[in-house]
């Protein structure tokens, strides 16, 4: 009996450790990627040229523009590291990769409609036009 309750204890605190090492480890990546996206739009001023694309797109601007008015306050997140992380959490990183690989390679107005159809699909009312509003914000205020 002292055997399965050793045993048992052992597996209890190595499922414990377990849990809490891969709960830090997504921490961490989450708090990399947001603070990478943070320092890139700055550098390469991704801002303007994303702003520039925008304006050229009347269906995208037409859909970011849904969320001039929404109060960011009343939404589930209000700042861009937040909303980064949402999108972390709701997409799989086999998404993530595909949507960087074809933001690196200059996306068609075509592939924005489709990367802005998976987001519907993924995200809440809520969510998305929370997501709208703080894209709008970036690019015009």
């Amino acid at each position: 009996m002292k055997f399965f309750k050793g045993l048992f204890i052992t597996a209890l605190i190595l499922g414990i450790i377990g849990y809490a090492g891969y709960y830090f480890v997504n921490k961490f990546i989450e708090d990399q990627a947001v603070e990478y996206v943070e320092k890139d739009l700055v550098e390469n001023n991704d801002v303007a040229m994303a702003r520039e694309y925008v304006d050229r797109s009347p269906a995208l601007k037409s859909y970011i523009a849904e969320g001039a008015e929404a109060d960011l306050e009343e939404l589930p997140v209000q700042t861009r590291e937040e909303a980064t992380r949402m999108v972390m959490q709701k997409l799989s990183f086999q998404e993530m990769q595909q949507i960087q690989s074809k933001a690196a390679n200059g996306m068609t107005e075509q592939e924005v409609l489709e990367l802005m159809e998976t987001f519907e699909e993924k995200l809440t009312d809520e969510e998305l036009l929370a997501l709208k509003a703080i894209v709008y914000k970036e690019l015009y205020e």
